[in-house]
């Protein structure tokens, strides 16, 4: 009466369980990998300047974000309370973010000319490249920041 009775599940059936558990492997796996690139968005920020700032001075900015979102990154010079945007670079995310896992990367360069440097006193000033990435799980992860100490230098013949 309590003899337990054994009734198997038909191959097909079977192979059709392993491939759902095989599917749901996957996903949780591609899942682990796509939370991370959620969670830190910028994989690296470089800034590159001379140390004396002079017409013709070329500030480089490079950036590799982890593709999940897009990303914005300000170059700002800054000395005492004036501060003037240099470059403004802006990395879209890829197609379908959460299960491509490639990472984006961008570079820009901009050249100080006249202009830029009029509004500036000779001295010490600073160099700030910002990265911020996109919120993600109502989260907005803090920005990447890179700074430079730089002395602004202007022509003596006026």
């Amino acid at each position: 009466m309590f003899d337990s009775l054994t009734i198997r599940d038909a191959w097909p059936i079977l192979w059709l369980k392993r491939l759902f558990v095989a599917i749901i492997v996957a996903l949780l796996a591609i899942g682990m990998v796509s939370a991370h690139r959620a969670y830190f968005q910028i994989r690296s920020l470089e800034l590159n300047a001379p140390d004396l700032l002079i017409e013709g001075s070329v500030v480089q900015t490079s950036v590799v974000s982890s593709g999940r979102t897009a990303c914005d990154v300000d170059v700002e010079l800054i000395q005492g309370a004036h501060s003037e945007r240099l470059l403004k670079l802006h990395l879209t995310g890829n197609n379908f973010g959460f299960f491509d896992p490639r990472a984006q990367e961008d570079s820009s360069r901009v050249t100080l000319n006249r202009e830029i440097l009029s509004s500036f006193q000779p001295g010490t000033a600073r160099l700030r490249a910002v990265a911020t990435g996109r919120h993600q799980w109502f989260r907005l992860p803090p920005p990447t920041i890179r700074e430079l100490e730089v002395v602004i230098v202007k022509p003596s013949g006026g």
